[in-house]
């Protein structure tokens, strides 16, 4: 009896020892952590992303109208996702890409002598590079203009027809290759108030974007709706959007391991 007793204490004794041992563990890794945390710290990057979405206000512009063309605006969409490298406190650089939707009425055909409209819509893909420079107002509010240059790639386009001297309409599809360049490029202007929260600024956005390619190339014996390939045709529209913009953070050491 004595024996067991003196086993049971040994035991009893063996398992608070290991008690305190994983407690002690513990409280050293805890302020391990805590450590690491007080170590670093967050920094912000030169580095933004970005959203905006909204519509766009165009018309596709005639150089030389013939008497009876008309050119009155049309309401499309436009998104747009983008980043921002901060290369100072007000001056920036800022690629973006967009996925747009060009809308305009015209009337550009003649089908034995009779005038029709044709509403075009041409969906783009374009690339953007801006440069941004920023004002601070007050620390909740900032003002940018920003300025660059446009590509935009034509991914595809129709034009729904309406003749109302023979009460023809319906929809045709316009080949991109046969009637409108595959490529056109521009300028952008624009201004961009901005509202400023701890991790994230809402925006929003008015641009005016000017084409300065050409984009008619249209051959009479593949559309009959354009007989006159001598028309410049460009692109004109203003932009109106609404988004966020997030700074990029990363964690820095205060003080060395």
């Amino acid at each position: 009896m004595t024996n067991l007793f003196f086993i049971s204490s040994a035991f009893s004794q063996s398992q608070g020892g290991n008690t305190n041992d994983s407690l002690q563990i513990e409280a050293l890794s805890s302020s391990a952590s805590l450590d690491s945390a007080l170590l670093t710290k967050k920094i912000r990057t030169n580095f933004s992303i970005g959203f905006r979405g909204g519509i766009s206000i165009g018309k596709l512009e005639i150089a030389s109208p013939l008497e009876n063309d008309q050119n009155t605006t049309g309401i499309g969409s436009s998104i747009t996702v983008f980043t921002n490298y901060r290369i100072n406190s007000k001056f920036s650089i800022q690629p973006e890409i967009n996925v747009g939707k060009y809308r305009s009425n015209n009337t550009l055909y003649q089908i034995a002598l009779t005038e029709g409209k044709v509403d075009y819509s041409i969906s783009t893909y374009d690339f953007n590079l801006l440069g941004v420079y920023s004002y601070s107002i007050k620390d909740w509010f900032s003002l940018s203009l920003e300025a660059g240059g446009s590509v935009a790639y034509l991914q595809n386009s129709f034009g729904k027809v309406v003749a109302p001297n023979i009460h023809v309409g319906g929809f045709y599809d316009t080949n991109s290759d046969n009637q409108f360049e595959k490529l056109n490029y521009g300028a952008i202007i624009g201004i961009v108030p901005s509202f400023n929260f701890e991790n994230i600024s809402i925006q929003a956005s008015i641009r005016y974007r000017y084409g300065l390619n050409n984009i008619n190339t249209f051959d009479y014996k593949l559309n009959r709706y354009l007989s006159d390939s001598e028309r410049t045709i460009q692109t004109r529209d203003i932009i109106f959007q609404i988004g966020f913009f997030v700074p990029i953070y990363k964690k820095e050491k205060v003080i060395g391991e």
